[in-house]
């Protein structure tokens, strides 16, 4: 590696601070189980993660063209898909993903992929360095926890990406492209669909349900470190989208989930003006891109400027933003 890239990733003397491990409520679950959250701003691996995940991430991007940015490229695709009375769809969502993936196989499976594709260095980097540089952020992967009443507890994860480090999330996702390909390469020869972002997959399928409950049994049984949980039918949720099928064409309408509270920025905030302007009008220019149909678009619409005033935001503020978009 050249001095000055050396000299670029070394972590700072003055400002390097161990990872600390903290836990958010997933208050929409039953129950409200814990999902651990490692803040790893500080971390003496944080700047070798970035160049990682900045150099990896696009390739990633480049040859993954199923893996979707954000809803709005789904909803292009759904526009193009004419839908018959066999039509049906399925979500699946990988269980606990980023605590799951093993460690030396993830790394391998991301030298694969980019000597698959003709990628001999990366940033004059071999594929040896950029190996090496992913398996110095798992055996360093350090952390600390402190509860009430307890002193400092010193922990080094030993399984799964590592928790607050920006290049888990490159690393999950070449390791499930590998997993999902023999799957993916059936939808393609029966001119399916089939999407992913991050560790939730849609697809759609003509296939019976006994049919393809039998392939996502058997998907779920190919790694014993990716778990699956799935739905389907007639309608489904997926992202911030409820795609339900018609014929010939999609109706889809925004989904929120149940826990989903009417909470924005409320208006009198001391806030910049363009902020509290820009949430209406996102909020509208959402809705007409996600509502196929008039009607449904009318009450989500509504939905909004209820929301709006329960912030305190003046209708006439609030129409007058909304309006911006819906007319563009």
């Amino acid at each position: 590696m050249p001095q000055y890239m050396l000299e670029r990733l070394r972590p700072s003397d003055n400002d390097s601070e161990l990872p600390h491990l903290c836990y958010n409520p997933k208050d929409h679950k039953i129950g409200e189980p814990l999902r651990p959250i490692v803040s790893g701003m500080k971390s003496p691996l944080a700047k070798i993660s970035t160049f990682l995940d900045q150099n990896i991430r696009p390739i990633f991007d480049q040859h993954t063209p199923y893996s979707l940015p954000n809803s709005m490229i789904f909803l292009k695709h759904l526009k193009d898909y004419i839908t018959t009375s066999e039509t049906a769809m399925y979500t699946f969502d990988i269980t606990d993903l980023y605590t799951m993936i093993p460690q030396k196989e993830s790394v391998l499976a991301v030298c694969e992929f980019l000597g698959r594709h003709g990628y001999k260095k990366i940033r004059g980097l071999s594929i040896n360095t950029i190996k090496a540089l992913f398996l110095h952020v798992f055996d360093n992967s350090y952390f600390v926890l402190q509860l009430p009443g307890i002193g400092l507890k010193y922990y080094r994860q030993i399984k799964g990406g590592a928790m607050g480090s920006v290049c888990t999330q490159v690393l999950a996702d070449i390791y499930v492209r590998k997993w999902e390909n023999d799957f993916l390469q059936e939808q393609k020869q029966q001119k399916e669909l089939y999407f992913r972002f991050r560790d939730d997959v849609f697809i759609i399928t003509k296939l019976t349900s006994e049919q393809i409950e039998r392939r996502l049994t058997e998907l779920n049984e190919k790694d014993p470190n990716i778990k699956i949980t799935w739905e389907g039918g007639k309608a489904v949720d997926y992202l911030d989208v409820t795609t339900t099928i018609e014929i010939p064409n999609f109706k889809t309408t925004v989904f929120r989930k149940l826990a989903a509270q009417p909470y924005v920025l409320p208006f009198h905030s001391s806030h910049p003006k363009h902020i509290t302007q820009n949430i209406p009008n996102a909020a509208a220019l959402r809705a007409t891109r996600i509502c196929s149909h008039r009607e449904d678009l009318r009450v989500e619409l509504d939905k909004i400027r209820i929301m709006l005033l329960l912030n305190k935001y003046p209708p006439g503020f609030i129409d007058k933003q909304m309006d911006v978009s819906i007319n563009t």
